[in-house]
């Protein structure tokens, strides 16, 4: 199958060069000290060179995509360790307030996860019976749960989506370590999407190389901060559980037409309900490439190669998905691979004549 290069901008090219100028002249001042000896000013450069100024470059020119805190906490957590490794030891005791910094950050997250918790154990109770009541409308985990917090929250839409930064951990939590809470939805109407893709040899791949990082990670930054080292170490170790439980999330999570509606969840990282009323054009993808399209949601996994999707869904107006946190967002197309692509064509060209019938 011919797979298309994507070319990058300019500013692409011109962002990897811009940090690596910064990385290797921060380098050559502080570890090499070609300058002479490192004065407090260049360590303050340094810090701000690396903890603010490659960020912005980074997401501005290469990503090219807005900053989430999901991506913000492991870079600053790398580019402290890289600013203790370059830093010679003896100007080490200016970067003090960078430490403190680091420190209170986490301080202040961990506190507003226990303000939340308590505020989500007053009303457990009422969550529950929310979260027990929308079994039979929603088939996936990730939809029943932001059904319960929106009835139980929706009054307050800031705390709403506070509360759904405990949703995505206690999901993670519920996948990696309690995955038989959750039965696989079975039946004529469930089609999966992860058992002819090659998405499990990558996820073997991801997870070796998961824990080799955890144990070079913790070994490179003991040497210079035990603080910043047992940070990322907890950092890595969240990651890899989120990691595992998105794969056992992809497993238990097919596509299901239940209630006039195509439910979606792709592992962890995004869930949404369409109604088959909104849904006017099924096709066969024809592309050698899948488009980069801003209102648009792609159901297929990662695999050794770039493939094209198989089938594109076409809505009539824009329908909203969850992502990771709660953050939501706006769909137009639906772009899918599933491992038995025209049995998924007829039923649900079945479910939508169906679903006219009943308007």
């Amino acid at each position: 199958m011919v797979q298309i290069v994507k070319a990058h901008p300019k500013s692409f090219y011109g962002g990897l060069l811009f940090i690596a100028a910064l990385l290797l002249s921060n380098f050559l001042i502080q570890k090499m000290e070609v300058t002479g000896q490192v004065p407090p000013l260049l360590v303050l450069a340094t810090v701000i060179d690396i903890m603010i100024v490659l960020p912005v470059v980074l997401f501005l020119l290469v990503l090219r995509r807005k900053p989430t805190l999901s991506l913000l906490a492991p870079l600053w957590l790398l580019g402290a360790g890289f600013v203790h490794w370059i830093v010679p030891a003896y100007a080490k005791e200016h970067l003090q307030y960078m430490n403190a910094s680091i420190i209170l950050v986490e301080a202040g997250f961990i506190l507003l996860e226990l303000f939340l918790f308590v505020i989500f154990i007053k009303n457990l109770k009422t969550w529950r019976h929310n979260f027990k009541a929308s079994f039979h409308t929603c088939p996936h985990l990730l939809a029943r749960i932001s059904a319960a917090n929106q009835q139980t929250f929706g009054d307050y839409p800031k705390l709403e989506r506070l509360i759904g930064f405990i949703a995505t951990d206690a999901s993670a939590i519920r996948y990696a370590f309690f995955p038989h809470l959750d039965a696989k939805p079975d039946g004529d109407h469930t089609f999966s999407y992860h058992k002819n893709s090659e998405y499990f040899g990558v996820f073997l791949m991801l997870v070796h190389a998961m824990l080799i990082e955890i144990i070079a990670v913790h070994v490179m930054l003991m040497q210079y901060s035990h603080t910043i080292a047992w940070i990322a170490t907890l950092l890595d170790m969240y990651a890899l559980v989120f990691l595992i439980a998105d794969y056992q999330a992809i497993r238990k999570s097919p596509v299901v037409m239940q209630n006039n509606h195509l439910h979606f969840q792709k592992g962890l990282r995004f869930h949404m309900e369409v109604p088959l009323e909104k849904v006017v054009e099924v096709r066969r993808y024809e592309g050698e490439a899948l488009p980069e399209e801003r209102h648009s949601f792609t159901l297929m996994l990662a695999g050794l190669e770039k493939v094209p999707p198989q089938l594109e869904i076409r809505l009539s107006e824009a329908v909203e998905g969850y992502r990771v946190f709660g953050f939501k967002r706006k769909v137009m197309k639906v772009f899918l691979t599933v491992d038995e692509p025209e049995r998924f064509l007829q039923a649900l060209n079945e479910a939508r004549l169906v679903s006219k019938k009943d308007i």
